[in-house]
């Protein structure tokens, strides 16, 4: 009997665990493009104020929005030795894994011309793609609003289902 209920009390654990975890996802999106937000306009004071190489600024994004983490923009001044900066950034996009394909998409439209323009062109299409990124944010926060308490409500769910089952 004991076990039967430490089998059960398990069984609802993992299945709430399953639901949180997937509701996290949601969250971490909206972080994660708030953080590219919030790293656009660094971006852009660093370019309108400054003289700084383009990896620089890259550094100094992760070292203060990211606060060393790993990030896209880390991992973009990682693989520059082995490629261009476009290539760079595409690759470090690619491998960020709260983003979906919108907003992946988004983040490359940003990169195929970075480091390519002048300033004001540089500034300009930070404004752009910081345009397009609130428009994800915005879906990111409905996505996140409608799914996750879904997620969490059908992972304990389940669990007492699976429970109730097996009893």
């Amino acid at each position: 009997m004991i076990l039967k209920i430490i089998i059960c009390s398990l069984i609802i654990y993992i299945c709430t665990y399953l639901g949180m975890y997937k509701a996290k996802t949601y969250e971490q999106r909206e972080k994660e493009l708030k953080k590219i937000k919030n790293s656009l306009a660094f971006f852009k004071s660093k370019i309108e104020f400054t003289y700084e190489p383009i990896e620089e600024v890259f550094c100094s994004i992760s070292k203060s929005v990211y606060l060393h983490k790993d990030n896209i923009f880390k991992d973009t001044i990682n693989k520059l030795n082995e490629t261009d900066l476009n290539t760079s950034w595409n690759m470090a996009v690619e491998n960020a894994i709260y983003f979906n394909k919108e907003d992946k998409e988004v983040l490359k439209m940003f990169g195929k011309l970075l480091g390519k323009t002048d300033k004001k062109g540089q500034i300009s299409e930070i404004e752009i793609t910081n345009s397009f990124i609130e428009k994800q944010i915005e879906k990111a926060e409905n996505e996140k609003n409608k799914n996750a308490k879904l997620y969490k409500s059908l992972g304990v769910i389940c669990g007492i289902g699976i429970v109730i089952i097996f009893i």
